[in-house]
């Protein structure tokens, strides 16, 4: 119902903005693009970036697609500004929204395109807490998305952040669960002094309520609401704290620090993300899990360069090897193996709920994280011991790179070379017990040993085609190779924009 009544209001406010057109010069603005091509693959499934950090988008049992975005904006005033978008790639539509802006404040209502944590320019592997790679999820947002100065500090002190509430689709383990974010961000910037600005924040992510398989609602009063703001649970009446009483739901996100430095006319960046899964493995720093991310920009005059990044991923620690919590047979550290419990944090996953980090199947975070029905794509089944996601241990280096061969040609190059070692689960048979490896050295698992895999894509696009100022073309090629499965395709399109400005 609510994506229904987003439409019909997009729908409505974007026919008031064109009509306007006629009467308002500059308060309205209007940008549009349509495009259609093919995407081919020689495996069943397209190869991994024709398919991920596209928000969702592509459906690789579609050789054809028609694919299109609108926007308006409507100044109303130097303070007041509203906006209404709507965006579709064949039968799935990826956006529809509409939102307000008050200075630097926005409230938005509808299916928008976000991405949490990392650098903004498209060319890293994708944030450890959510990226470009699914579906945008129904919600409400306010936020305040560029830094804003605190009073009495002349601008060098600055601060940012989100909070949202967003729906997740019936069709998963807990069926029409919610989902709770925010976000707040720190910035010391000396810019002006000496060309730094030093950032850090926190991305925190929690499911929570829905309907189980067996019919049980979870917690999901505004009580409960404000629990899971907090990240608190309800005390279990044998006075436990296991389940709910840790804390309300699946919490997960990153903590984050970012470093820009200009250097004459280059720009340094440095990002690093640390992943959560629960209140223990909070932390700022560590060297076993995390995402690390070197961005450097180059002056507009230097021309085929434009930016070049490297970035190393590591998920494989997980706060260690041992049991997330005492079992009946497994009481204390000697038990488990020596280690303490709290660990095998199993990222992107949950007990409870099941369908995991991932929204429409697809993973919500970072897309090297592979859920176990895309595995079953190219790997034999095997048990997947009740979860989502397959492998969510793994090593990675990513590089991407883009420039301009020529005023109107320009490029764009990632490659991925990643090492996965599955689950937990998947080595000790389960996150709860220890068997598997722990029992048998020769224990058969499809991670054992480490699997490697290495991800390449080279798009090229050409602006103003034939001199047609509207029309682009684009060309794709993206070839898959390693120790899981071999897959070379292409997507070929050709696209039409339309602005009023």
């Amino acid at each position: 119902m609510l994506r229904y009544c987003l439409l019909t209001v997009s729908f409505f406010m974007s026919y008031y903005f064109v009509l306007g057109q006629t009467k308002v010069e500059i308060q309205d603005s209007l940008q549009a693009y349509v495009s259609t091509g093919t995407v081919l693959s020689s495996k069943s499934f397209a190869p991994f970036y024709l398919i991920n950090n596209q928000y969702g988008e592509v459906d690789g049992d579609a050789p054809v697609f028609l694919k299109g975005e609108v926007g308006y904006k409507r100044t109303i005033s130097e303070s007041w500004s509203l906006l209404s978008g709507l965006g579709f790639r064949n039968e799935r539509f990826s956006t529809y929204y509409v939102r307000a802006k008050f200075k630097d404040w926005e409230f938005t209502a509808g299916r928008a395109k976000r991405t949490y944590g990392g650098l903004p320019s498209g060319l890293s592997s994708g944030s450890l807490a959510m990226s470009e790679n699914a579906l945008p999820l129904p919600m409400i947002e306010l936020s305040l998305n560029e830094f804003k100065s605190v009073p009495f500090t002349h601008g060098y002190l600055k601060f940012r952040g989100s909070l949202r509430q967003s729906w997740m689709e019936e069709d998963r383990y807990i069926s029409k669960a919610l989902l709770h974010g925010k976000t707040f961000y720190g910035m010391a910037d000396l810019d002006d002094l000496i060309g730094l600005q030093i950032s850090s924040g926190i991305v925190h992510f929690a499911q929570y309520g829905g309907v189980s398989p067996q019919g049980d609602k979870q917690p999901s009063s505004l009580n409960d609401y404000f629990r899971v703001f907090m990240g608190r649970g309800i005390h279990n009446p044998d006075g436990s704290s296991a389940g709910e009483g840790n804390a309300i739901g699946n919490h997960l996100g990153l903590t984050e620090f970012t470093f820009r430095k200009r250097l004459g006319d280059h720009t340094l960046s440095l990002n690093y993300q640390k992943p959560f899964e629960d209140a223990g493995s909070i932390q700022f720093i560590s060297f076993k899990d995390f995402l690390i991310g070197l961005e450097w920009g180059l002056p507009k005059r230097e021309y085929l360069v434009s930016k070049f990044y490297v970035e190393v991923v590591r998920t494989k620690w997980q706060s260690g090897r041992g049991l997330p919590d005492p079992t009946d047979d497994i009481q204390t550290e000697e038990d488990n193996r020596g280690n303490e419990f709290g660990e095998r944090d199993d990222i992107y996953n949950n007990y409870l709920y099941r369908s995991g980090w991932t929204y429409n199947d697809q993973v919500i975070g970072n897309p090297l994280i592979l859920t176990y029905q895309h595995t079953l794509n190219f790997l034999d089944p095997y048990p997947d011991y009740g979860v989502a996601i397959a492998n969510n241990r793994l090593t990675a280096l990513h590089i991407g790179i883009e420039g301009n061969f020529s005023s109107k040609i320009t490029y764009k190059g990632l490659f991925t070379y990643s090492k996965n070692f599955g689950t937990y689960a998947g080595i000790y048979e389960g996150r709860f017990n220890w068997g598997g490896i722990d029992r048998d050295p020769s224990f058969e698992y499809v991670f054992l040993p480490a699997k490697k895999q290495v991800y390449t894509s080279v798009e090229v696009s050409y602006n103003q085609a034939f001199n047609l100022k509207p029309l682009g073309l684009n060309l794709r090629l993206a070839n898959d190779s390693g120790e899981l499965y071999n897959a070379f395709g292409l997507e070929m399109s050709v696209l039409y924009r339309l602005s009023n400005y």
